[in-house]
């Protein structure tokens, strides 16, 4: 192998704390390195290095500033360099001398020991590496599950960018819960309101009308495989009685229809035909039979002028391979039957949705003369739901100020814990709604009863009287089954969990490629719902339009060890691994490359591609060849998002270190094994080691800093049975801006181990 070493004195500026010199005579008299580049500011001049070494070198090693938290050489930079060197991004590793060694180290002798030594652990790691292979073909195919208004901007978004969608709606019809709200928010900024009648079918006929979008409603997700980096999707629909390109929608099938039934979307306040539309502006613009309820008659035969329907109809099974998937299917009520208190069974106690409906239908030309509104109705409660469904007031402050406008002998009550009508709009809602004679009383209630034909409501603060209650009822997740299906992760209260960092990653799964849209991953108001499925929609696109998914560290399964105990499945994060008969299968695809498997497996059956055992031991072997006789070894295993990240701030936070400990930065802090730990304190003439992983609840793998404490806290157990101090062995929860606790981590450790 011809390797090529790049050493950056950062300006000259490593000059005073390294020796350079040493350190690039030390490269050169390293087997198979046959270049070695000294240059003082790679990030401005690499394109003048990159002539002179291409074609001459087929692995690079950079000595300089740490690849993960350098703001200008890092490793995604990095990557594209390679790429423009056409070298496998396997084929690189980097020697941090800077952050982690030039800068914590006021000893400029101790600090050209670290640096010789890092610089031998990234040598002997890349001689080791093996090109990442090819890349995974990706299906240019997008499911978009739920036809509300964020699964429908998206699929447009993508249709429009020249992406293929399958968009599945269990609905006859498109907009979801947007359809049965007659007017909306415009927005959180302004206190105005839209008609859906106007919005929807703005944006479902830009969905129907385009040619790259494949509309299937009245239909289900039954089946999920992962093959080939893709997923394979089983998609069933229920028996389509009318044809959509035949109907046009004349109702002269309705109006012969015998059977009246109440009608769902309106939540049972009016009636429809067994053969109806849902609503007059439903698209796609057919009519639908309820198959439950259709008596088979024929007299809708007898008068449709295109003969669209047929009442033998069966249901259709469709397969789809697709590349990725968005997940918006938007949110369900919780059943307030459960809360006895609420008194829901009563007619008139309704949700705030059934309220929507029932004010679309002028409440049947009787509105009620009083009317109890009570907020967090089952949210923020032991009761229902513990969170806070964040809609509630504002739907709240919207509804009271529209009825007292257009009700004004109304009287109205809201009972409240807490107001929350959050941002400029629904707070002038509410004040507007004040202004107007509603009345609003900080209050618990204890129970709704039926007295004298009315309705009590029983507070801490009083009694009201009200001939209709209004609940605002908890909002939750309609898809856990779903989400399973794609092997997502899941919280307490079945949302997705999404990736890590969240803040700058909304709407990404912990599997790969499955995104998920509008109130599926947390409640959201209609522009904030369509404006989540366009986020969504440019994220599908570059995970698609991006074929080189970078393969450098995935998990490769040895069969003939495998005894099939299915532990590395249940571990992995990123269901990326399956039973196949009897042996566990892993995808690259969909592999993340945090070694959780690897540890967690009894047989030793999985490695990790270029961060295999002998890679990490061989990296242990050489860390402290160059290290002061009489000092003592601290070995840090930092992870390589979190404490990799701290170890380098605390250089730029101009914290001093003793130079006698050595950092290799490893995957999740749980890829690391045991034995490999009991090995280096054994064997290696390691004193000491620290394994340092994310801060609690922000593993990048969900829960691998968790297992690595469990495990590495059995091991400290184990230590003195074998007359090893346990203090010789640390785990630490370390997140990026933990870097002084990790600097008096070390510090303990060098100083106890003095002792």
């Amino acid at each position: 192998m011809n390797i090529g070493v790049i050493v950056c004195t950062c300006g000259n500026t490593l000059s005073d704390r390294i020796d350079i010199d040493r350190l690039i005579d030390f490269a050169k008299s390293l087997e198979g390195v046959s270049t070695v580049k000294r240059v003082d500011l790679f990030c401005e001049n690499y394109e003048e290095v990159i002539r002179e070494i291409e074609g001459k070198v087929d692995r690079l090693l950079f000595v300089g500033c740490s690849e993960r938290s350098s703001l200008k050489m890092n490793e995604d930079r990095m990557a594209k360099i390679l790429e423009e060197m056409g070298l496998d991004r396997a084929m690189f590793e980097m020697a941090n001398v800077r952050e982690q060694c030039a800068w914590v180290h006021e000893d400029r002798d101790g600090a050209t020991r670290r640096a010789l030594d890092q610089l031998m652990m990234a040598y002997v790691k890349l001689r080791s590496n093996r090109p990442t292979g090819k890349a995974i073909k990706l299906e240019k195919r997008v499911l978009v599950v739920g036809g509300g208004v964020a699964g429908m901007q998206c699929a447009v978004d993508l249709a429009k960018a020249g992406i293929d969608v399958v968009l599945v709606e269990k609905n006859p019809y498109l907009g979801g819960h947007t359809a049965q709200i007659p007017l909306l928010f415009q927005c959180e900024g302004w206190s105005s309101m839209c008609t859906s009648e106007c919005v929807l079918p703005v944006i479902a006929r830009e969905t129907t009308f385009s040619d790259k979008v494949k509309i299937i409603t009245n239909a289900e997700v039954k089946e999920v495989e992962k093959v080939n980096g893709n997923f394979s999707v089983t998609i069933e629909q229920k028996p389509q009685f009318i044809d959509p390109s035949k109907c046009v929608s004349c109702g002269k099938c309705a109006e012969v229809c015998p059977v009246e039934v109440p009608s769902e979307f309106d939540m049972k306040f009016s009636n429809r035909k067994a053969i109806d539309k849902d609503f007059a502006l439903a698209i796609p613009d057919t009519y639908n039979i309820l198959d439950e309820y259709c008596n088979r008659c024929g007299e809708c035969l007898k008068v449709c002028p295109t003969n669209a329907i047929n009442l033998d109809a069966k249901p259709s099974t469709y397969n789809y391979s697709f590349g990725a998937a968005v997940i918006a299917t938007g949110f369900d009520k919780y059943d307030l039957n459960k809360i006895e208190k609420y008194n829901y069974r009563h007619p008139n106690v309704v949700t705030t949705l059934e309220l929507e409906r029932w004010i679309a239908k002028n409440f049947n030309g009787k509105p009620p003369e009083s009317i109890v509104y009570i907020l967090c109705s089952g949210s923020r409660s032991e009761e229902g739901v513990p969170y806070c469904s964040k809609l509630c007031c504002p739907i709240m402050s919207k509804l009271t100020m529209r009825l007292s406008t257009v009700y004004q002998e109304t009287e109205i009550a809201v009972i409240y814990r807490d107001l929350r009508t959050y941002g400029r709009a629904f707070e002038d809602f509410r004040k507007r709604a004040e202004v107007q004679a509603v009345e609003f009383v900080k209050a618990e209630v204890e129970r709704v009863v039926e007295e004298n034909g009315k309705l009590k409501v029983i507070t801490n603060e009083g009694e009201f009287y009200a001939d209709l209650v209004i609940l605002a009822e908890p909002l939750v997740p309609s898809s856990a089954r779903l989400m399973k299906m794609f092997g997502l992760p899941l919280d307490e209260y079945n949302f997705p969990i999404e990736f890590q960092p969240r803040i700058i990653r909304p709407s990404e799964s912990y599997v790969d490629r499955v995104f998920v849209a509008g109130t599926a991953r947390g409640f959201k108001d209609v522009q904030e719902s369509v404006e989540s499925g366009s986020a969504v929609a440019m994220k599908v696109y570059e995970a698609l339009m991006n074929d080189k998914i970078p393969l450098k560290y995935v998990s490769q399964i040895d069969g003939g060890r495998c005894t099939g105990c299915g532990i590395c499945v249940a571990v992995c994060p990123h269901n990326a691994i399956k039973m196949e008969s009897t042996i566990a299968k892993s995808d690259p695809a969909f592999c993340k490359g945090c070694g959780l498997c690897i540890s967690a497996c009894p047989a030793n059956a999985i490695q990790l591609m270029n961060f295999e055992d002998k890679q990490l031991l061989d990296q242990i072997d050489v860390a402290f060849r160059h290290a002061e006789e009489g000092e003592p070894r601290i070995l840090a295993l930092l992870c390589y998002w979190c404490s990799y990240a701290a170890a380098d701030l605390m250089g730029l936070k101009g914290l001093k270190l003793p130079a006698n400990f050595r950092s290799i930065r490893v995957r999740c802090s749980a890829s690391v094994k045991n034995w490999i730990l009991l090995k280096a304190l054994l064997e290696n003439r390691v004193d000491g080691i620290i394994v340092a992983g994310c801060s609690p609840k922000n593993c990048h793998h969900l829960h691998g800093n968790y297992m690595a404490e469990k495990r590495i806290k059995a091991l400290k157990e184990t230590l003195p049975m074998l007359g090893i101090d346990g203090k010789r062995l640390r785990y630490e929860y370390i997140g990026v801006a933990m870097w002084g606790k990790l600097a008096n981590v070390i510090k303990a450790m060098n100083n106890s181990l003095r002792e």
